[in-house]
């Protein structure tokens, strides 16, 4: 969980930077798409066979350490091959897929020559870390099944060091383009990081590339591919839009971003993953009552830290986009970009957080059919959203869209899962919702109102950053307090064991 927490923050310091830089300017719009093509590559080409199918299969092979060794040498080797090549391809096509990535915004006319060639330059300088990835994601996972958590929980706090010293030390000098160095290092840190963890048990490199465990993680992917695939086309059509809506649209949805997935991860992403390899061997062994009670406590959990993070933020919203992203090359009408789209993803956050553990619910029974055929659906839901509304409301349509692709995603998730299961966790889930929901929701209306009355008199963008620093502060506290005492009236078993495993973390 500290690894999570670190990474998440060292996350959100690395937009800091960028936006004390470059602010919502053309430079960030490309790196910002250079970025995007160097993710989508990742998550198409093996990013999204960890959850699926590389922690489930894996964790089935953890007793027989010489044949485990041997599966995940073989699937480097594929990596090795298939990401190799894939890397070498949109390196060369780079024009191409700069392109199709912003020809519906007005490609090179909406934003300047400059700005279109640089980033093509940047796509070039960025790929090559997909390959770095691709093996620090195989190594994850084998972590994962070994039921080693360390290393991978502080995978993402390397990578973004990374970013933030290069931005630090190399912003002044060479640009834009030290970001794209730091995602560099970043990804090669991973690599080291990961065959750290595993020096007892290193991959051993060999040609059994159809082993009958691989060929099991490529039928369970098949399906997680043509879901991504569809995430694929609906996030390109998303740059496209923003490429030419908005000169800040796509420096502002990065930012806000930022903010939700620094939420998200810290709520969603140690519970969830922890989780996957214990669900995965109740699933296996056909003990549902472990496997519901697994999935009861995921979902209680993210419950409780969900909702408070959410209508937290949505009540500090403006105070914490002026704390954070309101200076250097930033401006006014920059930060207000970020705390409209900030204000428009916090309801999807809020569902993809559930989404998760539902998702990974799903993935734990080696069914990765059902999350993909969902994604689809989802997809088009973002479609009809984000064309409908993107001309009367501009950047704030797109974030809409991608919100209600969340909601959507998690709504039928549940439906699904239900009538599949019989049951999705517990009688107990729905008593922490509601607890959760109306702790929450009380800690976010008097937060609310202790900001509205402090900003009467003192205007968070007219202070200095240590006055925004006090406010945000100020309302932390007060929601912390509010919070914690509602939950304690209502006698919430979770909560008392979340505060018994913070004072232990503590000690």
């Amino acid at each position: 969980m500290v690894g999570v927490v670190l990474s998440r923050i060292l996350g959100l310091v690395r937009e800091q930077i960028t936006s004390y830089f470059w602010g919502t300017t053309n430079e960030v719009a490309a790196f910002t798409i250079a970025d995007n093509v160097h993710t989508m590559l990742f998550d198409l080409v093996i990013s999204g066979m960890l959850q699926a199918a590389l922690v489930p299969v894996l964790s089935t092979y953890a007793d027989q350490r010489d044949e485990f060794r041997r599966i995940v040498g073989g699937l480097l080797m594929w990596v090795l091959l298939v990401v190799g090549g894939a890397v070498a391809l949109v390196a060369l096509a780079a024009p191409w897929v700069v392109w199709a990535m912003t020809a519906l915004g007005g490609g090179e006319a909406a934003r300047g020559a400059a700005t279109f060639q640089l980033t093509i330059r940047l796509v070039r300088l960025i790929v090559p870390a997909v390959l770095f990835l691709a093996v620090s994601t195989v190594l994850m996972a084998a972590l994962y099944a070994l039921q080693r958590f360390t290393q991978p929980s502080l995978a993402l706090s390397v990578r973004n060091a990374a970013i933030v010293t290069c931005a630090l030390l190399l912003g002044h000098t060479i640009g834009i383009a030290s970001l794209v160095l730091g995602v560099l290092l970043g990804a090669l840190g991973l690599v080291v990081l990961q065959l750290w963890g595993l020096r007892d048990s290193l991959p051993r490199f060999n040609l059994q590339l159809w082993h009958p465990a691989i060929r099991r993680i490529f039928i369970l992917y098949l399906p997680i591919f043509l879901g991504l695939f569809a995430n694929t086309v609906a996030l390109t059509i998303d740059r496209n839009l923003a490429w030419g809506v908005d000169p800040h649209a796509l420096g502002a949805m990065r930012y806000a971003t930022a903010l939700n997935q620094m939420i998200l991860g810290l709520v969603a992403a140690a519970t969830s993953l922890a989780a996957l390899p214990t669900l995965s061997r109740h699933a296996a062994a056909g003990d549902e009552h472990s496997y519901q009670r697994t999935l009861s406590l995921g979902l209680k959990f993210v419950a409780l830290l969900i909702f408070p993070a959410t209508l937290g933020m949505a009540a500090l919203s403006w105070p914490v986009v002026t704390f954070l992203f309101y200076h250097g090359a930033t401006d006014l009408e920059g930060a207000r970009a970020i705390w409209i789209a900030l204000l428009g993803y916090l309801p999807g956050t809020l569902c993809a957080a559930f989404d998760q553990v539902l998702i990974f619910a799903a993935y734990a029974r080696q069914n990765t059919r059902i999350p993909v055929l969902v994604g689809v659906f989802s997809v088009g839901v973002y479609f009809v959203v984000a064309l409908t509304l993107v001309r009367p409301l501009g950047m704030l349509g797109l974030v809409l869209g991608n919100t209600a692709q969340f909601i959507a995603h998690t709504l039928v998730m549940w439906w699904i899962l239900r009538r599949w299961l019989g049951r999705v966790g517990d009688g107990t889930v729905a008593r922490t919702l509601r607890a959760a929901g109306i702790a929450s929701l009380v800690m976010a209306l008097i937060v609310t109102i202790v900001v509205l009355t402090i900003s009467h008199w003192v205007v968070p963008e007219q202070q200095s950053l240590l006055a925004r620093a006090a406010l945000v502060s100020l309302g932390l506290m007060v929601g912390v307090l509010i919070y914690g005492a509602v939950l304690r009236r209502f006698q919430v078993p979770e909560f008392q064991f979340l505060l018994q495993a913070l004072r232990t973390r503590l000690a």
